[in-house]
């Protein structure tokens, strides 16, 4: 649809531009043959039929902007689905995709705008210096060489705007950027007071950006004002030349009007690229970009759907650094290990030690440098999306909720929701009862302006969401850090249900309460495996120990030990 719009706009076109020719016709008749004659009668139906030609012409303009518009509308269908898949694998941050999103607004806008619509004139301006040449050999001549001045200006307006208008976008995008950022955390803005200095690190990125913005404008403008110039010295030339021509009786009074009008006609496509070139550079690099950008993530086609999962996960030789420099030091080096479904894996290690960057990776937000990470034998490439979402269930360390309904939140923002579904994962992440003590139950209203939840209460939601297309693998990370020593219990007794319905659960921690209910324990130090141990067969040959090596207890020096539940949660050294 969207290339036979494009064929469209080019037909009518055509037609517009022959149209075009009709004003200097008529002109042309009226001083030659109606002024001549004094004959009414022919004034009258020369301009009867230039008034309908015309009109078909103004038919036809509407059109053309009308199939631009449908064009951008089409791109917009055919692009939008693949770019939101691409943007929601992509490793680039929010500021990557805030640019990209950009890119596609640009593009979008650029399509359904005049600008476009005039490009299509650029191959008749040739037709318009033949008729010139047709009036007048001298006439043409002029012409094409006011035609070479315009081209010359718009040469010098590419190569001399060119740097300072990426470096006007490249200023822009850092100020928006900076902006965004800051207002995600406007909550700490105002308890710390921080506004003033907000302000005025806005102030300075903005201020760049309008500095660099203006510089490229007024280099553009300087050159738009020249081309308009050189059309206007350019249409008086012809109108003195055209004069002497008739003097010395080698042209008619009207050909003078008439090459005027068709001479104007040559030159306003290119003067109208000239005014508006800011705006195809912008669009025609947002198109490279774009292009890069989803060529670069191009998949070949949509693997295969396997088997449902037991839910058997490893890790091989997982290699990722944020930065590309040689220097830099990977979060991720070397990481493998192996755990078989049924089980509970707890993930711990100082900060900074790449745990959530692993967590990342096992769940496929973020794609390793090398190494894979397979489920049930088959890599992670190898798995449908859909397929890896239902298996797979995810609880980040930053929780994002989605403004709308509780429900819709736990459902995955499916557009039909299954109740059911939604209910027990509410009840295996041990939050039905909060929920149904809201006012509106389930169908409570989340975001902006809406109910806000507290921090503990936005984890348990993400795990029910985790949990609602019953995965056979739970990856979380940090799910406890918001929680009181209730909300743990719970988190604790979900995390138990889970692996008696033999899910394979992960769990980032710093809490040792965790390490209670966990088979198996990876230390993380520097991104590096630093030891994978069986947590159950360590604290059986520890206890044994202790038992062979402790001397007797007098009566009066036995404890009574604790239950593991009434055992405090410290941090995890």
């Amino acid at each position: 649809m969207g290339n036979l719009s494009f064929k469209w706009i080019a037909i009518f076109s055509i037609a517009t531009n022959i149209l075009m020719i009709i004003p200097p016709l008529h002109m042309l008749q009226v001083y030659d043959r109606v002024l001549a004659s004094n004959s009414l009668e022919t004034l009258l139906y020369i301009t009867l039929i230039a008034a309908a030609g015309i009109a078909l012409y103004g038919v036809a303009e509407s059109i053309r902007g009308r199939l631009a518009q449908r064009a951008a509308a089409q791109f917009t269908v055919d692009t939008s689905d693949l770019l939101f898949e691409r943007l929601s694998k992509a490793n680039g941050g929010s500021q990557k995709s805030a640019q990209t999103l950009r890119d596609f607004n640009t593009i979008r806008t650029f399509i359904s705008s005049r600008t476009l619509v005039g490009l299509y004139d650029l191959p008749f301006a040739p037709v318009f210096i033949l008729l010139m040449f047709l009036l007048h050999w001298t006439l043409g001549l002029i012409t094409l060489v006011g035609l070479g001045v315009l081209v010359l200006v718009a040469v010098l307006n590419k190569v001399r705007t060119a740097q300072n208008s990426q470096d006007a976008k490249k200023a822009d995008m850092e100020a928006f950027s900076f902006a965004q950022a800051v207002f995600v955390r406007s909550e700490d803005i105002r308890a710390m007071g921080l506004l003033p200095n907000i302000m005025e690190r806005w102030g300075d990125r903005m201020g760049s950006s309008l500095q660099k913005g203006d510089d490229a404008a007024g280099q553009s403008n300087m050159y738009y004002g020249l081309s308009k110039s050189v059309r206007k010295i350019l249409q008086i030339l012809i109108m003195a030349w055209g004069a002497y021509l008739v003097i010395g009786g080698e042209i008619s009074g009207g050909v003078i009007f008439a090459a005027s009008m068709i001479s104007g006609r040559a030159l306003a496509p290119f003067e109208q690229v000239i005014g508006g070139w800011d705006r195809i550079a912008h669009a025609r690099k947002a198109h490279e970009d774009l292009t890069a950008f989803l060529d670069e993530s191009n998949q070949i086609g949509e693997p295969v759907r396997l088997p449902d999962p037991v839910g058997h996960i490893s890790a091989e030789g997982l290699c990722y650094s944020p930065s590309q420099s040689v220097n830099a030091k990977p979060l991720l080096d070397e990481v493998s290990f192996s755990l078989e479904a049924g089980h509970i894996m707890a993930i711990i290690g100082p900060s900074g030690a790449g745990k959530s960057t692993l967590a990342k990776a096992l769940v496929g937000a973020l794609t390793p440098d090398a190494g894979s990470v397979q489920l049930d034998g088959a890599p992670r490439s190898q798995w449908p999306e859909d397929q890896w979402g239902e298996a797979v269930g995810y609880v980040s360390q930053e929780i994002t909720l989605f403004p709308g309904t509780l429900s819709e939140n736990i459902a995955r923002l499916e557009v039909n929701p299954n109740p059911d579904k939604v209910i027990a994962a509410a009840q295996a992440a041990g939050i039905h009862d909060m929920i149904t003590a809201l006012p509106d139950g389930y169908m409570t209203e989340i975001g902006p302006g809406k109910v806000m939840l507290s921090g503990g209460q936005k984890q348990r939601v993400a795990l029910a969401r985790a949990l609602y297309s019953n995965p056979r693998v739970l990856i979380l990370d940090e799910p406890n850090a918001h929680l009181d020593s209730d909300g743990e219990s719970r988190l604790m007794e979900a995390m138990i249900r889970a692996r008696d319905a033999g899910r394979t659960v992960i769990i980032v921690t710093q809490r040792r309460s965790v390490l209670q209910i966990s088979d198996h324990v990876l230390t993380i130090r520097d991104g590096r495996v630093e030891s994978f141990v069986n947590a159950k067969e360590s604290k059986h040959t520890s206890a044994k120990r202790m038992k062979v090596d402790a001397p007797a207890l007098a009566p009066s020096e036995k404890q009574v030990a604790k239950p593991v539940s009434a055992q405090p949660a410290g941090e995890v050294a």
